[in-house]
């Protein structure tokens, strides 16, 4: 009975640390492509990139023109921001431009359950979108 206790802890804290170890330190992760160039900027507390990949794979099955964003051509780049809030993942897909660093952004929600939100566009035609140098996903508005 005592060993079956302690292989139950033993067990039960090596799943504790997995996990840890699987969530990462919370900070901003770039993966790049041959060139150098920025692909995909993830910014998360716990974000997994298997369901990072699952999430996006859900908002290009919703919006076709969204798949395989930063290889389709433009003059400056694309390039996908995502941040992660408690179980939701929040997705900026943004056009990149020479003047101004960000031309254009889509952005979106997917929650737990896989369901897909846009959030909204940037520029916002309300407002002035000089001087932005990032989008915040979970809003779609520009920060300076």
């Amino acid at each position: 009975m005592l060993f079956t206790k302690v292989a139950l802890a033993a067990a039960i804290g090596a799943v504790a640390l997995l996990g840890a170890a699987a969530c990462g330190d919370g900070g901003t992760t770039e993966t790049s492509t041959a060139t150098g160039s920025p692909e995909v900027t993830v910014t998360a507390d716990y974000a997994q990139p298997d369901l990072v990949a699952l999430r996006r794979s859900a908002i290009e099955t919703a919006y076709p023109e969204f798949e395989d964003f930063e290889n389709q051509t433009s003059f400056a780049g694309q390039s996908v921001k995502v941040e992660v809030d408690d179980g939701d993942y929040y997705f900026a897909y943004m056009v990149l431009g020479s003047g101004l660093p960000i031309a254009q952004a889509t952005c979106f929600r997917v929650d737990r359950l896989g369901r897909v939100f846009e959030v909204g566009l940037f520029p916002d035609p309300l407002d002035s979108y000089a001087g932005y140098r990032d989008i915040n996903p979970r809003n779609c508005r520009g920060i300076k």
